[in-house]
């Protein structure tokens, strides 16, 4: 039994259905008892948001046992990566695995949301439950932000959608979000907040309350210098509220803000391609790839015997390359997982491609990251079939079937939901990054 299904087939039992669902639903729910609870979570809310199930008490209950699930994901609360943070890098990584939005406060939010057009009480009392985001100030050397939009979106659906018109009346919904608005303590709250004071469905003379007390909000705020210099990266966009506050602060940002991200500077970043052995098979992939002169290789070029012996040297080099040699094992995960994705994106069409494809599957499969940081360990599989979506014929599909066939449960359930639901579109697009084999 494979270690992830041992560690959350406890959590699985816990939550397991009383009452079949129709095809292919039930079997995306069976699928979803044996990944770690993030999958678990967003796979439900699939279903429930596919409008697919005419039966209320079903998807009242597929978006609490999604909600309850989401509560004990690995990652608390969405990150982002600085803006020109070198892609190489394991904090661009780590920005692009927040971006597949599986962490708990995400997946909390996006559940009682759900709920608003099920069950209007519940949706309030499982949002009551989520706990405010507390934002711990952040130093310098971050080079992660707190981005924590999905959970003032659904305070706002929450104000706008889930008070009744006696409690509109009472200004029960004001309160609600005063409330709040007095929790927040970072200014990377501050834009989410503006976005929503901005939508929320109140009237005019309350949406003016509710900026007063949001300027009381900025005025008394101090910053942290990452989270200012995050906020102020971004001032041509920001709400004009947040003019004084940039004046008021002025100095108050990180040193990166005069002299740009490079080597030396903060953020603190751990660089890829570092160690001997990393850049000795960065080396070794650019003669897969280009001639003496620097130029590209044809195809005809990569189809020789010569070049099919030094594909075998080299995926013989890429197979005795270690976690040990690296930092950690997420940074050997990911570089490891790059040079694949440059490889198979490089091998012509035939058994060297396949050979190379099967010993990704085997690499991703066997990876102690997927208990470690499930979602960091998802982020190379769904990159894999992100690059190869329109690529070739057939590609797709038989990256798709090499996940299927691997016996690994998340690359199951994530399989059967592109079948029944189609593939999401992730919000980043997969970067070519520095190792071009």
């Amino acid at each position: 039994m494979r270690l992830t299904t041992v560690l959350f087939v406890a959590a699985a039992l816990a939550w397991a259905q009383p009452a079949k669902l129709p095809e292919p639903y039930q079997s995306i729910v069976e699928l979803s008892h044996a990944v770690p609870p993030e999958f678990a979570s967003d796979a439900l809310l699939r279903i429930v948001e596919s409008n697919q199930l005419a039966d209320r008490d079903s998807k009242r209950r597929l978006t609490e046992d999604a909600f309850r699930l989401a509560e004990v994901a690995t990652l608390p609360a969405r990150m982002r990566a600085l803006p020109g943070i070198p892609q190489d890098s394991r904090s661009s990584f780590l920005g692009r695995a927040y971006g597949l939005q599986l962490d708990a406060l995400s997946l909390e939010s996006r559940a009682a949301t759900d709920m608003l057009a099920i069950d209007v009480p519940k949706a309030r009392e499982l949002f009551g439950e989520i706990p405010p985001p507390s934002v711990a100030p952040l130093s310098c050397d971050d080079a992660l932000v707190y981005d924590l939009s999905n959970f003032y979106q659904a305070l706002g659906a929450m104000a706008s959608l889930g008070f009744s018109e006696k409690e509109r009346t009472k200004q029960d919904h004001v309160n609600f979000l005063l409330g709040y608005l007095a929790q927040a303590t970072s200014p990377l709250q501050f834009p989410p907040l503006a976005d929503l004071i901005r939508t929320v469905n109140v009237t005019p003379a309350q949406r003016e309350a509710l900026w007063i007390r949001f300027n009381g909000l900025v005025e008394n705020t101090r910053p942290d210098g990452r989270s200012f210099s995050a906020l102020l990266a971004d001032r041509d966009h920001a709400p004009a509220q947040l003019q004084v506050f940039f004046d008021k602060n002025k100095g108050a940002g990180c040193p990166d803000d005069a002299v740009g991200l490079k080597s030396g500077s903060t953020p603190k970043l751990d660089l890829y391609w570092q160690s001997p052995q990393a850049q000795q098979l960065l080396q070794d992939g650019r003669k897969l790839r280009f001639t003496s002169n620097k130029q590209p290789l044809s195809d005809a070029d990569r189809s020789t015997p010569e070049w099919r012996g030094q594909l075998a040297d080299y995926l013989n080099e890429l197979a005795n390359w270690g976690p040990a040699q690296e930092k950690s094992e997420a940074d050997y995960f990911h570089q490891k997982c790059q040079v694949f994705v440059n490889l198979i994106d490089l091998i012509p069409d035939g058994s060297d491609r396949d050979v190379a494809l099967a010993a990704f599957v085997e690499f991703i499969n066997t990876s102690t990251l997927e208990w470690q940081s499930p979602v960091e360990w998802y982020l190379e599989a769904s990159s894999m079939l992100d690059r190869v979506q329109g690529e070739r014929n057939g590609e797709a599909n038989k990256v798709r079937e090499a996940f299927e066939g691997s016996g690994n449960p998340v690359l199951a359930l994530s399989d059967e939901l592109e079948n029944v639901f189609g593939r999401k579109t992730p919000e980043w697009l997969t970067p070519q990054g520095t190792f071009h084999p």
